[in-house]
């Protein structure tokens, strides 16, 4: 009988101690579950300066250079002081590339009908 005293004791100790009002009382605030469906990830605008490269600012936004010449429609990495830069939001991911259609049948049957040029010959 003692034993089961002694669990129904520890039980009522424990929903004690795990309630959420005992962690009120505590001074802690209850958990909430973070609601992404307001918040939405923020775009920040920079201004290249004297010095700056992609790589530079990447690393200072930890995003990648591909994500920063997507987002700002960048044919090459130059960059001139005072242009405006859209940071993507951390983890944003450009879209992939368009690839090269791959030749169809007919395509490669055209090329196959290439004359080869003749063997060189030895003098």
């Amino acid at each position: 009988m003692p034993i089961m005293a002694l669990i129904i004791i520890l039980f009522f100790s424990l929903s004690f101690f795990l309630s959420p009002s005992y962690a009120l009382e505590r001074g802690s605030s209850p958990s909430k579950p973070a609601d992404t469906t307001s918040k939405k990830p923020t775009e920040i605008k920079y201004v290249v300066k004297r010095g700056d490269s992609l790589w530079k600012i990447s690393r200072k936004y930890k995003v990648t250079v591909e994500a920063l010449m997507a987002i700002n429609e960048l044919k090459d990495d130059r960059l001139k002081p005072g242009q405006e830069l859209i940071i993507p939001p951390k983890g944003y991911r450009p879209p992939p590339k368009e690839l090269l259609p791959l030749p169809s049948q007919e395509e490669k049957k055209d090329t196959s009908k290439t004359p080869e040029p003749p063997p060189l010959q030895n003098p």
